[in-house]
């Protein structure tokens, strides 16, 4: 039974609250901790026997008995876990997952599928017959046996092959079916596999190791073959298994809107964790660590740990009165009343203290209240179904009507799973997926704006009180990212379109009252990550009428200096196009296409001048992809002409897209190895893009020779590949080294802004200048604009288009925040 002391009887009811009135609120941890071992395990003891619905002498429940699910960790389970062929976490938090499932309350329906779980318990299990072998070879083995333990689950193929083995001709027909269903089937599985529904394991692995990569990469380094160490790959997989428990917990406890038995689901699981035992108390710890930011908590723990221990969870223990008033105050709406991470400490009083004391009131309480009634409301379940239902056709009807006749008309979902094309208000590209590093601008976010942007301009009216005159700018560039290994920097257009947003709010702000200026509308396009979708997206956009208020009249971003980028402007033959950042010269061949930016000599100048100024400097090696023939290879050359790397010491770097459409990196750890040693006297300069920078930090981070350079950080300067990485935040995981950028304004994060803003303003001020120029005639085209650019006196705020001069003081040495 539970302690009859004083404040017991409330914070009891206030944990039944939490389980039953109250599930869907922030993380909680209550620990219980006491001199004596036995009170905190009779603790644990008495609140499964309510949660069970037994009484006080633990009489079984009977079988209608709602039960809230729950699992304990006591003694005979971890028993149970040791004596297993599998780690013992793994084979605990295995056992306790089916205690949770077999516990789900019958009018709640028994449908819960731990999928997440069961996929990482998988891979564990077929890991031992994974041996040495390429990487590749073992991506492939790994996904052929997990397909094969799926198949064999699979009714379909069950039923098919069991027509295969019968006599003839069923047997015909069975081993057809077999063959015409295989390949699909394990394609589908596959491109699940490597799709959302294993983004959060993508995710915890890729925090663990900084490796990035599809399903399978990811799932090996669970795996002995991944080459982590024995601790590291224990401490990696019990933190997969609990994300995956998490996760699914995530599902159960959500509240269904069409389904009544989702919506009976009013609560939240218990885990009960007796941690006198290392192997309890270490999932304790795990299930905390990772809980304490999930809001709505999709779990309680209830857990014990010796009174010694209590200095690892949390900063003071509460008596129980003082406890429960805590609690009170957290269940009720104030959530800073509990520490952070979100610990609960109570020390339970043992005989002969004062406190320990029974209260009669307290115990009459416990008496009356045995078990736990979990809630199942009725007809408030199939009340909101009927109204989805009765709803359901009008808003099929309007989505197909939006989606036709809407912001979506113009796009498709690529073979990475991206949305690309032309959208306008009513349409997204990020479909509610929102930005977890709060220094990247969130795509979502920025999609609004400019659709609030242009509401404004459709307000606008001239002297006579009539509409304003306007046209359209398309913002055309890579703003997604495939989720692939290589694709780990987020896209630098997102910061480009944050400058053009700003800038489009401020342009039209100041047009209101200027007739000089031409308000401008923003559509934006997206091609997909590294242009893989440019060419098809930019048929739409040449496919636009290009005369007359509100048409198009320029495309603006682009933003990477690539083939397939070129080709894609060569698409727009006759619309003018301003590239923000970006530093191929080359790119200019085509007549329509104009760089607000300076080209890669201007950067390489700088560059030069920084590395020469460098203490103790011999020589310097450039990192480069010599395919990459627009940007990196282009940038090393011009860094050659200026003395800057040499043969002997630059390290090639490359791009190479793979047979799965991934990009497989040639940067070798011995290259890395040697920047390392070398550093004090010989200078890396990355010319890549991002990603590669990426590696190599990512590389090095695993070499002794470059870690142990943290009380000396390495000297690097990277060119404006660099400054998306900067940008992000994530140099700051590499305190071995110092990473200075190149960029276009003082802080990384303003340089890519500046640069979409500048051609935005470009494209502003050329519109401006051709409806003048043109006399104000409502239908003149984009030929004028056009015009107006490839004039000598262009200029827009005394910045000139494909100027080529070097030495201009645009370029920014950016040094390491």
């Amino acid at each position: 039974m539970l302690p009859p002391v004083d404040g017991m009887d409330k914070l009891v009811s206030l944990l039944d609250d939490v389980t039953c009135a109250k599930p869907r609120l922030p993380s909680l941890v209550v620990v219980a901790t006491s001199t004596d071992a036995t009170v905190n395990t009779g603790f644990l003891d008495a609140l499964e026997a309510r949660l069970s619905g037994s009484d006080n002498n633990g009489v079984a429940p009977h079988a209608d008995t709602p039960k809230v699910p729950h699992a304990y960790a006591d003694q005979e389970l971890v028993d149970s876990a040791t004596a297993s062929g599998l780690p013992a976490y793994a084979a605990l938090l295995d056992l306790l997952v089916q205690k949770l499932k077999g516990r789900i309350p019958r009018n709640a329906g028994r449908n819960w599928k731990t999928r997440r779980f069961d996929l990482v318990h998988a891979v564990l299990e077929v890991g031992s017959e994974i041996g040495a072998a390429s990487r590749a070879t073992q991506r492939n083995k790994l996904l052929t046996l997990l397909y094969q333990r799926w198949e064999s689950r699979n009714a379909l193929l069950s039923w098919a092959r069991g027509m295969s083995e019968a006599e003839f001709p069923v047997q015909l027909v069975g081993t057809l079916l077999t063959a015409i269903l295989g390949g699909p089937l394990r394609w589908l599985f596959t491109r699940r596999l490597n799709g959302g529904s294993t983004r959060w394991l993508r995710d915890r692995v890729k925090r663990a190791t900084g490796d990035a990569g599809d399903f399978a990469s990811q799932a090996l380094s669970l795996l002995p073959v991944g080459g982590l160490g024995q601790d590291g790959l224990d401490n990696l997989r019990r933190q997969v298994l609990v994300a995956a428990i998490l996760e699914d917990l995530s599902d159960l406890t959500r509240p269904g809107r069409l389904s009544p038995r989702r919506r009976r689901r009013r609560w939240t699981p218990v885990l009960l964790l007796d941690g006198s035992r290392p192997l309890t108390a270490a999932l304790l710890d795990q299930f905390a660590e990772q809980m304490k930011e999930l809001d709505p908590a999709p779990l309680l723990i209830v857990g014990t740990l010796g009174h010694e221990h209590t200095a690892r969870v949390a900063l003071a223990t509460h008596d129980v009165p003082d406890a429960a008033r805590i609690l009170d105050r957290f269940v009720n709406g104030e959530r800073t009343a509990l520490p952070e991470p979100p610990y609960l400490a109570v020390r339970l009083p043992v005989a002969g203290e004062k406190t320990a004391e029974v209260n009669p009131a307290v115990r009459t309480w416990i008496q009356s209240h045995v078990r736990v009634v979990p809630q199942a409301p009725g007809l408030s379940a199939v009340v909101p179904l009927a109204v989805v239902v009765m709803l359901l056709a009008g808003v099929v009807g309007f989505g197909a009507y939006q989606y036709l006749l809407g912001g979506c008309s113009d796009t498709k979902i690529n073979a990475s799973g991206e949305r690309v094309g032309v959208i306008e208000e009513g349409c997204s590209f990020v479909s509610g997926r929102v930005v977890t590093n709060k220094r990247v601008p969130d795509l979502a976010t920025l999609e609004r704006q400019a659709v609030e942007n242009n509401s404004a301009v459709d307000k606008l009216k001239d002297r006579q009180g009539n509409p304003r005159y306007y046209r359209t700018v398309i913002f055309f560039a890579p703003l997604t990212r495939a989720d692939q290994a290589e694709s780990t920097a987020p896209p630098n257009a997102i910061w480009q379109l944050q400058g053009v947003v700003g800038k489009q709010k401020e342009h039209n702000h100041l047009a209101d009252s200027d007739d000089g200026k031409v308000p401008v509308k923003l559509v934006l396009a997206n091609s997909g990550d590294r242009f893989t979708d440019g060419r098809w997206v930019a048929e739409r956009i040449a496919a636009r009428k290009r005369a007359g208020r509100g048409e198009l009249a320029a495309v603006i971003g682009i933003s990477q200096s690539r083939p397939l980028a070129l080709d894609a402007v060569g698409s727009l033959s006759g619309i003018p196009v301003i590239g923000a950042a970006m530093y191929g010269s080359g790119m200019t061949s085509t007549p329509n296409m104009f760089l607000s930016s300076p080209f890669n000599a201007a950067f390489a100048e700088e560059i030069a001048k920084w590395v020469k100024a460098q203490p103790g400097v011999q020589g310097s090696a450039v990192v480069y992809d010599p395919d990459d023939t627009y940007f990196s290879d282009e940038l090393r050359n011009e860094l050659n002409a200026r003395d800057i790397g040499s043969e002997e010491k630059d390290v090639v770097a490359k791009e190479v897209p793979a047979k799965n459409g991934a990009a497989e990196p040639t940067l070798k750890n011995e290259d890395v190895k040697r920047l390392c040693e070398e550093a004090d006297t010989v200078v890396p300069v990355i010319a890549n893009r991002g990603d590669q920078l990426l590696k190599l930090l990512s590389i090095g981070a695993n070499l002794k020779a470059c870690n142990e350079r943290v009380d000396r950080p390495i000297r690097v300067i990277s060119g404006p590949g660099g400054v998306v990485v900067a940008g992000s935040g994530v140099l700051a995981d590499y305190p071995w080294v110092d990473v200075w950028v190149t960029g276009l304004a003082g802080t990384a994060e303003q340089s890519e802004s500046i640069a979409g803003s500048n051609a935005f303003g470009m494209a502003a001020q050329a519109i401006a200048n051709a409806h003048h120029y043109t006399t104000q005639v409502p239908d003149w085209d984009v030929s004028q604009v056009l015009a107006c650019l490839r004039d000598q006196e262009f200029n827009y705020d005394g910045l000139k288009p494909n100027v080529s001069g070097v030495g201009e003081g645009r370029v920014h040495i950016i040094e390491p925040s």
